[in-house]
């Protein structure tokens, strides 16, 4: 199994003005992050606004990260509460060639029990192609990626590993052990150097996406943590997912329109958020 390994960058899904996915935009950020040094990027998932879009758009958005030629190892989210296409979208990431398929729990379904939770992975690992990462991120999903849950599910071929997005050092300390043979992937900026110390394979983190040099030399370089917990800090001042599409649109990738019910910054926010970040030197424009 190809377990992924690396620093790779959660990225935004760029929308035009019409409301309608980019692709050019799409191509340019992953462009550029191959060129800064990440192994890889994670298409679709949270920062990807996933939920926002329907399987028609979804679909459109893997077969055009897939076909922008960057060279990065590709993850593609394949969450979503209705199991067909959850198995639909797995299926569309191994026909295009993407290394493994990320998958949330069903989160709509927060009162389902742990032999429904179990049956819903299982389905998922015996139809997927490819290795499969369980997407841990309770504060979204409202339900964890327990201990429990695991243990339901049990060992599988397909299991690849985890991605902890729970930004808690507990967690790590909890799951990592679990996924020793397999791949542990950290989803917080501030956990990267610790996850590397305790032997972790890499990283799926937001600063990734607009800071990506940072990122991808932490694990030779894990005294510049701090330097990244600031950027991290200044990012989540502003709220995480609009700064970063603030920082994309003034690098000129595309305009990045956030459809709702989330917001992005207004221009105010968006000028005093990108001030600041010039003032601490945390960009290359």
């Amino acid at each position: 199994m190809d377990l992924p390994e690396g620093a790779f960058a959660p990225v935004p899904t760029p929308l035009n003005g019409a409301d309608q996915f980019d692709p050019k935009a799409l191509q340019a950020h992953l462009a550029w992050l191959a060129g800064e040094g990440l192994q890889g990027a994670l298409i679709l998932g949270t920062n990807g606004e996933f939920p926002s879009f329907s399987l028609t758009e979804r679909r459109s958005v893997a077969e055009a990260a897939a076909g922008a030629g960057s060279g990065l190892k590709l993850l593609l989210n394949a969450g979503g509460c209705a199991l067909p296409e959850v198995l639909e979208l797995a299926e569309l990431g191994a026909g295009l060639g993407y290394t493994a398929v990320l998958c949330p729990p069903p989160f709509y379904f927060r009162a389902a029990p742990v032999e429904g939770l179990a049956a819903f992975f299982k389905r998922l690992l015996d139809a997927s192609r490819l290795p499969v990462l369980l997407y841990h991120i309770p504060q979204q999903t409202g339900i964890a990626v327990s201990d429990e849950l695991l243990d339901a599910i049990g060992p599988h071929q397909q299991l690849a590993g985890v991605k902890d997005s729970s930004g808690d050092e507990s967690e790590m300390d909890r799951l990592l052990p679990r996924f020793r043979q397999g791949s542990y992937l950290v989803g917080n900026d501030r956990l990267l150097a610790r996850c590397h110390e305790r032997g972790g394979r890499g990283s799926i983190s937001a600063c990734a996406s607009v800071v990506p040099d940072l990122v991808a030399r932490i694990r030779s370089r894990p005294e510049q943590q701090a330097k990244l917990n600031s950027v991290r800090g200044m990012l989540e001042k502003f709220g995480l997912g609009g700064a970063v599409k603030a920082i994309l649109r003034r690098k000129g990738f595309g305009e990045y329109v956030t459809r709702p019910p989330l917001t992005g910054l207004d221009d105010a926010r968006a000028g005093q958020l990108l001030a600041m970040l010039d003032m601490f030197g945390a960009i290359r424009w």
